[in-house]
């Protein structure tokens, strides 16, 4: 009755991709320190009112090309762009340029060709980690608090309210271009196309913010200290698990918005790293 309740199958994807993702981003913002000057990525400091500003940009020309376009080939390429700047940026932590250049044009080039859930989430367990460190060291964590709080809202806002957060997804399924991690209800549709996988019909999805966020959060953290960063992962697995509770427990389910109970936790779990500093 329990799993039953809770889908265990679809919450122990979401809780061991979220700590994958997790755990990779605090050891590539630790490379990220780690290395010197003149080795590492240059991460210039961001305010909070210019990443809102390029996150408002950003989203005005996508949902704007989406009403001009109806989604189509210009939302894969953003995708596949970002999919390999993501990666980029962990592999060349660890990796010469070269390497890490050739690393992520394969996967990039495998994913186009076989597009499978499990390469999706495959692929994007590698790119989430490189965006999130990069933001979240270029902000001061009480910046990087303010977002989350902003975003929580924003998110609200843009799922139940506007509601135009669902019409982007929608897109972005359409056109091949999820930007988030798919669960299927059942392991063996891992080996479904993409194309095959749709909410609520077999398949659940978490929005690639959902996990990018709280984990800014995380890597910001790290400044303060690399204790903080791994108190705010933990803390946000709680958000995770009061996330799926929230949205299992809907008479009728439908979209939801997922990031305040995760933003929520992660800013818990950084204040309560300063009290245990």
């Amino acid at each position: 009755m329990i799993a039953e309740n809770l889908n265990l199958k679809v919450f122990s994807q979401e809780i061991l991709s979220f700590v994958i993702v997790g755990v990779i981003s605090i050891f590539v913002a630790a490379r990220f320190q780690a290395l010197s000057a003149e080795v590492a990525p240059q991460v210039t400091a961001v305010s909070w009112w210019q990443f809102l500003l390029a996150f408002g940009i950003g989203t005005a020309v996508i949902l704007g090309l989406i009403r001009i376009m109806h989604g189509g080939w210009f939302l894969r390429l953003f995708f596949i762009f970002a999919l390999f700047s993501g990666m980029l940026i962990t592999f060349n932590l660890f990796l010469s340029d070269i390497a890490a250049v050739i690393f992520s044009a394969f996967l990039v080039a495998a994913y186009v060709i076989w597009p499978y859930v499990w390469l999706h989430d495959a692929v994007m367990i590698l790119t989430l980690p490189g965006i999130a460190v990069l933001i979240g060291l270029s902000l001061q964590p009480w910046f990087a608090v303010l977002i989350l709080i902003i975003m929580s809202v924003y998110d609200y806002i843009a799922v139940y309210k506007t509601k135009h957060m669902i019409k982007m997804a929608k897109a972005m399924i359409a056109g091949r271009a999820i930007f988030a991690m798919i669960f299927p209800e059942e392991f063996r549709n891992f080996k479904s196309k993409i194309n095959e996988a749709h909410p609520g019909q077999g398949f659940m999805m978490l929005g690639t913010g959902d996990f990018v966020f709280p984990l800014i959060m995380a890597a910001s953290a790290m400044t303060v200290s690399y204790k903080s960063a791994w108190i705010v992962l933990g803390f946000s697995i709680f958000g995770l698990l009061l996330m799926h509770l929230l949205f299992i427990s809907q008479r009728v389910r439908r979209p939801m918005p997922a990031l305040p109970p995760l933003a929520g936790f992660a800013i818990l779990g950084f204040i309560t790293s300063l009290l245990l500093k």
